[in-house]
């Protein structure tokens, strides 16, 4: 990330988390990532934004946060999401799962197209 945008960011006390693991980008979340992208890959990253910063303790679980995601050409993507951390997303504790709220706005387009 640009680091004038870092500072930008970091100005208006938003915590930039630039290099993490990538929680569904393994072969065991291949359905899930999969489920994802059929509403787009801005709508598998903003669930897996929510992962990360919840899994970092950025945010707490059952928090509800707005999630950006989108493509290597920007955002398009904006979510209304309950967090959880990955090991809890679709566990036995339904407090703590992840739970998409609102979809605020996602392209008609998809990448795919």
């Amino acid at each position: 990330m640009n680091p004038e945008n870092v500072r930008k960011l970091e100005a208006y006390g938003a915590t930039v988390v630039q290099k993490s693991h990538t929680p569904l980008s393994t072969e065991e979340a291949k359905a899930i990532r999969d489920a994802y992208y059929t509403l787009g890959q801005g709508f598998k990253v903003a669930v897996e934004v929510t992962l990360i910063a919840a899994d970092k303790g950025l945010v707490e679980v059952g928090e509800e946060v707005i999630a950006i995601g989108g493509t290597g050409s920007g955002a398009d993507t904006a979510i209304l999401v309950k967090a959880s951390t990955t090991s809890d997303m679709l566990g036995p504790d339904k407090a703590k799962r992840l739970e998409v709220k609102e979809i605020i706005a996602m392209p008609r387009k998809k990448w795919w197209e």
